[in-house]
């Protein structure tokens, strides 16, 4: 089992040579030695895969609501546990995805299918890969997106929690892309750019006074 820490983006080579990327909080567990006729893995979390060629040893990526079946190719699976949506985005090669072990989609390269969990409903679109696998540089991409999405990533990138004050502040459209920068720097870029204001609150639990997870309120500035 390969995890990585809060905050961080480790590299890992598998058994096949196969190369993975785990985003931060993320867990994959793989066999020691694959099996003759397969190479399976599962994943909690993000992960970036670049696979090695075995046409007859498929590698197979296991989450809990879909199974991605790839030979050789690189594609980004997207599967942390509290999300209603799970995302596969397929950068060169062929992937084909099942859902909830019944229905396969095929991906070609640049398309992206996205499968809400709640609903069992998915879609699949043409998009720029490199926004949603660029994590594994250290970059966050971010195009006209709502800034609910921007706190979501944000959050699991430096394990904050983000509490909206005004809910319509979720919808607000978002551009920038942030490299290297710290959270502060960010936070800072962000009050600078759209109508908020960002505040840290105690992140003390009162029943057994252990710390959890930083926490930051957003809340709209008046008149913008």
């Amino acid at each position: 089992e390969v995890m990585a820490a809060t905050g961080s983006v480790i590299r890992y080579e598998l058994p096949d040579h196969s190369v993975v990327w785990l985003n931060s909080g993320s867990t994959l567990r793989y066999p020691t030695v694959f099996k003759k006729d397969n190479r399976n893995v599962e994943l909690k979390g993000e992960a970036y895969f670049e696979v090695e060629s075995d046409k007859e040893h498929p590698f197979i990526v296991k989450t809990k609501q879909l199974t991605v079946e790839a030979t050789g190719t690189a594609f980004n699976v997207n599967a942390y546990t509290p999300d209603h949506v799970t995302a596969v985005t397929l950068v060169k090669g062929k992937v084909a995805v099942t859902l909830d072990q019944k229905k396969t989609i095929s991906l070609s390269p640049g398309e992206k299918i996205d499968y809400n969990l709640a609903t069992s409903l998915y879609n699949v679109n043409k998009t720029n890969t490199y926004k949603w696998c660029s994590w594994k540089d250290g970059i966050l991409i971010f195009r006209d997106d709502p800034l609910e999405y921007v706190f979501k990533r944000l959050g699991q990138t430096y394990n904050v929690e983000f509490i909206l004050k005004d809910a319509e502040l979720g919808k607000y459209s978002y551009k920038a892309t942030f490299e290297g920068e710290s959270l502060n720097e960010i936070l800072r870029l962000l009050e600078m750019s759209a109508p908020i204001r960002c505040k840290e609150v105690s992140n003390r639990n009162t029943n057994n006074e252990k710390f959890e997870k930083q926490r930051i309120e957003v809340s709209r500035i008046v008149g913008k």
